[in-house]
């Protein structure tokens, strides 16, 4: 009788377990900063996957066969938008009914700005192509996303909805000392001019007034002219252009093509945290190195 019990109870746990570990949500992220954001809210509870962990340029990405299966396999997708990972558009129109997708660049109260740095008064579906999708290099949309990934949590899984809302309340106090910080660091150079390699960075610039006058490439997607090259190259040299960033994504021989025989110095940004270590605090470290590498240009 004894063992029976035993037997029992084995095979009892054994068909429970499954059930257990399905309440919580199956979730995929398509970015690093976003899957930090995510992880940060999940924290104790579990641990979302990261679609595009390889270091290539999210703007001509392109999935692999696992990456595809994770997709299938997801009941929760975080994604920024179709403005950023336009390799996502189509496979996410294809996944099995029931699977939720939320797009970042639609959450309610978070600024959207176009690449010259104008508020976007209009809808980003119809006019897509004229925004900033890099919404996570403002802390304060940060603290939008972080509400929004808790509320979407707490309606799939509500039996772990007060530690969501734990985690997302000590995340937002968090995001708030990172806002102060990068303000104050940022304060002596508000009127050095730089420029960027791609538009990337409308958000940081715009919530600490830095001062960018120009892009290397207009659109990460198409080659950029040498009409353009010149120009700009004459521009830096009028306007006493402190520093060009590159990005690591990208191809470095521009930068240096660009600056050879100036005074321009080069650093590098990298505004998805390609060289960092995914989890709950890379959002946290790539905006820490993003103001660390500014300031060290601009200042040198």
């Amino acid at each position: 009788m004894h063992l029976r019990m035993i037997v029992f109870h084995f095979w009892l746990g054994m068909v429970l377990l499954p059930w257990t570990i399905q309440a919580v949500p199956k979730v995929v992220v398509s970015i690093k900063p976003l899957h930090s954001m995510v992880s940060g809210v999940m924290t104790g509870i579990g641990n979302p996957e990261l679609l595009s962990a390889r270091s290539a340029s999210v703007h001509a990405y392109a999935m692999r066969p696992s990456e595809a299966s994770l997709l299938q396999e997801a009941d929760l997708v975080f994604w920024i938008g179709p403005q950023l990972e336009t390799f996502l558009e189509t496979p996410l129109k294809s996944l099995p009914q029931g699977v939720v997708s939320v797009e970042m660049m639609e959450t309610e109260g978070i600024q959207i700005l176009q690449n010259d740095g104008k508020r976007s008064s209009f809808s980003t579906k119809d006019h897509g192509h004229f925004l900033d999708p890099h919404l996570w290099l403002d802390p304060l949309n940060a603290i939008r996303m972080v509400q929004r990934i808790r509320r979407v949590l707490e309606e799939m899984d509500p039996e772990n909805a007060s530690q969501y809302s734990q985690n997302s309340k000590s995340l937002e106090l968090r995001l708030k000392r990172l806002d102060q910080d990068l303000k104050e660091g940022f304060q002596p150079l508000i009127e050095k001019p730089f420029v960027v390699f791609h538009p990337a960075y409308t958000y940081l610039e715009k919530r600490y007034r830095l001062n960018r006058v120009g892009v290397v490439m207009i659109h990460p997607e198409r080659p950029t002219g040498a009409r353009h090259l010149s120009k700009l190259r004459q521009m830096m040299q009028k306007n006493n252009v402190v520093c060009l960033f590159s990005e690591p994504q990208f191809e470095p021989r521009l930068v240096e093509m660009l600056i050879q025989g100036t005074r321009v110095r080069s650093g590098v940004l990298d505004p998805l945290g390609a060289e960092l270590e995914g989890g709950p605090e890379l959002y946290f470290k790539l905006l820490q190195n993003l103001g660390h590498s500014i300031r060290q240009c601009l200042d040198s």
